[in-house]
């Protein structure tokens, strides 16, 4: 279960990676329909990186891991929030990890 878990965090990670790619015009992102700013951009990778950091230290039972994790939810809501009709499933795996991170504490 741990290693799913840590899995679905790097996946929905690299997902934000793709609202970096548009605001960057590093790569066409069809999904994203809305314009996305390049502040906005830096804070969509800034999300991949938290999410990917909150895995790795997940795997290696390190104890921050929580914080850094509700950080990229937070983040990842707030971007779903701004881009709603474009990201809104992205609601559903921040609420388990959401749920899974307040289990953790």
């Amino acid at each position: 279960m741990k290693t799913a878990f840590i899995i679905f965090m790097v996946l929905h990670g690299l997902i934000h990676l793709l609202g970096f790619l548009k605001a960057f015009e590093l790569a066409e992102v069809k999904e994203l329909k809305m314009p996305i700013t390049k502040a906005s951009g830096v804070i969509w990778l800034i999300t991949t990186l938290l999410f990917i950091l909150t895995a790795t230290l997940y795997t290696f039972n390190s104890g921050i891991y929580v914080g850094l994790g509700v950080c990229g939810v937070t983040l990842s809501q707030a971007l779903i929030w701004r881009d709603w009709q474009d990201a809104k499933y992205g609601s559903i795996p921040n609420l388990i990890f959401g749920i899974v991170l307040f289990l953790s504490i």
